[in-house]
C-alpha cells in the first residue's frame, strides 16, 4: 500500500470506507492508529512542485490499471497554471482524489511525473498517441504498462452531483446528491460511520453507485465536514436521526417513495441501519457491511484483544482484557472512576500492564455510543438486507456474520449473507496480491452488492 500518499479510508470505509474500530472514541487514540493507516481515503503529505515545459496538454485521461489479479481505475488531470504544468492523480475505487504529482516533465509527446510513498518511488512516464496516453509505471526494479484514453473518448454513463443541506433539529447538516445521467428510480443513502469522518470517506462508494443508476446522497457528520454540532456529544439514536432527516430530504427534493430508497451502512454505519430501518419500515432494504454482534464495546475490546494476542500468552491476555473491559466500561459511564483506579492498582506490576490501554482519567469524555448494540433492531427487522463480513475483519466478532444470520433469515426472504474470503473491515483484500504496492478492495465485494441489487429489481417488477 502507498502509506502516507494512499492509506485507505473504507471504512474513513468501505463505507469502504476506514478501517475503524466500530465506537467513535476508541478511533481517538493512540492504541487505533492502525486505523488510521488503514483508512478507504487517501491522504497525501507532499512537497507540491511543477516544472514549466515546452508545451503543455491539458486534458483528463482514464482507464483501467490492471496487473495480474489487481485492478483499478486511474485518471490522470494534466493543467496549467501560471505557465506551469499540474498533474493530479486519482482512483476512484481507493477513494483517491486530485493528489498532486511532482517531478513534472511534458513534452509535446511524453510526460513524466512522480509519486512519492514512505516506502517506495512510483515513477510514471507516458507517450501521447492520438487520444490515448500510453505509460509505464515503475517501481524499484519492476516496470507496468498500462493505458488511458482522453475523456473526450472515453466512453462512460456521467453522473452530475450537487452540494445539498438540510436541518436537523437546530443542527445544519451539508451533504453531496449525486444524479446518475441514465437513473433507475431508485435510491442509496449512505449512512454515517464512526469518528469524525466527514463525507469524502465514502465518496467512492457514492459515485459508484450513481454510475449503477441510483441516485446516492451521503453527508457529513454532524460536526464534520461543514456540518453544525458535535458527533462526540451524541448519543446513537440522535445520529440516527440525522440520518433519518437526510433520508428525508432525498424522498422530498427528488420525489421518491421511501419504498424506492435503501440506505448502506458499514461498520458503525452497518449497526445503525437496523436502528433506522426501525424506524422507517417504510423504506426498501438495507446494506449492512462490517457490522459488530455485539456492542460496540465488546467490538473495540474484540480488535483490542486481536491486536494485542501475539504480544501475550493466553492467560495474560485474558488478565489485560479484563483490565480494558474496564477501562472501556468507565468510558461508557458504566463504572466509576474510582473502581476503574482501584482495579488499576491492584494490577499496576504485571508485566502484561504495558499492552492495556487507559487514557488521561481527567480528560475523559463519557461515550455512551459504547453500550450500544444493534442486535434487538435486527430481531425485530422486516426489510430486506444484505449482510457482508470479511473473514480477515479483525475488528469484529468473527461470529456476527452468523450471528445476524440466525436471528433475521426467517423475517425475509430476500436477505442474504456473505462472507468474503481474505476481506478485512474495510473489504481491503488481504489475500496474496499480484501488485501489493496499492490496496485493493475485495474483487468480489460491489459484484456480491450489485448481485443483490438486480435480484432485488427482479423480484420487484
Amino acid at each position: 500500500m502507498l502509506n502516507r500518499i494512499f492509506e485507505y479510508a473504507l471504512f474513513k470505509q468501505i463505507n469502504v470506507t476506514k478501517a475503524s474500530s466500530c465506537s467513535s472514541y476508541f478511533n481517538k487514540n493512540p492504541v487505533t492508529s492502525f486505523m488510521a493507516d488503514r483508512l478507504l481515503l487517501f491522504i497525501l503529505i507532499l512537497c507540491f512542485s511543477t516544472a514549466q515545459s515546452q508545451h503543455s496538454i491539458e486534458n483528463k485521461y482514464s482507464g483501467i490499471f490492471r496487473h495480474g489479479n489487481f485492478s483499478t481505475e486511474i485518471i490522470i488531470d494534466i493543467n496549467q497554471k501560471n505557465d506551469l504544468n499540474q498533474v493530479f492523480f486519482s482512483s476512484p475505487e481507493q477513494n483517491a482524489y486530485g493528489i498532486p504529482a511532482r517531478e513534472i516533465g511534458i513534452e509535446s509527446d511524453s510526460i513524466a511525473f512522480v509519486l512519492q510513498s514512505d516506502f517506495f518511488r512510483y515513477e510514471f512516464k507516458g507517450e501521447f498517441q492520438g487520444d490515448s496516453l500510453n505509460m509505464n509505471l515503475s517501481i524499484e526494479k519492476d516496470v507496468y504498462p498500462f493505458a488511458l484514453i482522453r475523456n473526450s473518448a472515453f466512453q462512460e454513463e456521467q453522473i452530475s452531483s450537487r452540494d445539498i443541506r438540510f436541518r436537523s433539529g437546530n443542527l445544519l447538516l451539508y451533504g453531496t446528491l449525486y444524479l446518475p445521467e441514465n437513473p433507475n428510480g431508485k435510491a442509496i443513502y449512505l449512512v454515517t460511520s464512526s469518528g469524525d469522518q466527514d463525507r469524502s470517506a465514502s465518496r467512492a462508494e457514492a459515485q459508484f453507485l450513481a454510475r449503477q443508476g441510483y441516485i446516492t446522497l451521503h453527508s457529513d457528520k454532524r460536526g464534520t465536514g461543514l456540518s453544525d454540532g458535535n458527533w462526540q456529544e451524541a448519543g446513537i439514536p440522535e445520529l440516527c436521526m440525522d440520518d433519518i432527516r437526510a433520508i428525508n430530504y432525498l424522498s422530498e427534493t427528488n420525489g421518491l417513495n421511501y419504498s424506492n430508497i435503501g440506505i448502506k451502512g458499514s461498520s458503525q454505519g452497518a449497526s445503525k441501519v437496523p436502528y433506522i430501518l426501525s424506524k422507517m419500515p417504510e423504506l426498501g432494504f438495507g446494506i449492512v457491511v462490517s457490522c459488530p454482534a455485539s456492542t460496540l464495546l465488546d467490538s473495540d475490546l474484540n480488535y483490542w484483544k486481536n491486536r494485542t494476542r501475539k504480544e501475550l500468552s493466553e492467560d495474560e491476555l485474558n488478565q489485560a482484557a479484563e483490565v480494558q473491559r474496564s477501562v472501556f466500561l468507565f468510558i461508557a459511564g458504566e463504572i466509576s472512576r474510582e473502581e476503574l483506579s482501584n482495579q488499576i492498582e491492584r494490577v499496576r506490576n504485571e508485566t502484561w500492564m504495558s499492552e492495556v490501554w487507559v487514557p488521561e482519567l481527567d480528560s475523559v469524555r463519557t461515550d455512551q455510543k459504547l453500550n450500544y448494540t444493534p442486535m434487538p433492531f435486527f430481531e425485530k427487522l422486516k426489510r430486506p438486507i444484505l449482510v457482508i463480513q470479511g473473514s480477515s475483519d479483525e475488528i469484529i466478532p468473527s461470529h456476527s456474520l452468523k450471528t445476524i444470520q440466525g436471528l433475521t433469515e426467517n423475517n425475509n426472504p430476500q436477505n442474504r449473507y456473505v462472507e468474503l474470503k481474505n476481506a478485512d473491515h474495510s473489504m481491503l483484500f488481504q489475500g496474496e496480491s499480484d501488485f501489493p504496492y496499492w490496496p485493493a478492495l475485495h474483487p468480489s465485494y460491489r459484484s456480491e452488492m450489485l448481485k443483490w441489487l438486480n435480484q432485488l429489481e427482479l423480484r420487484g417488477k
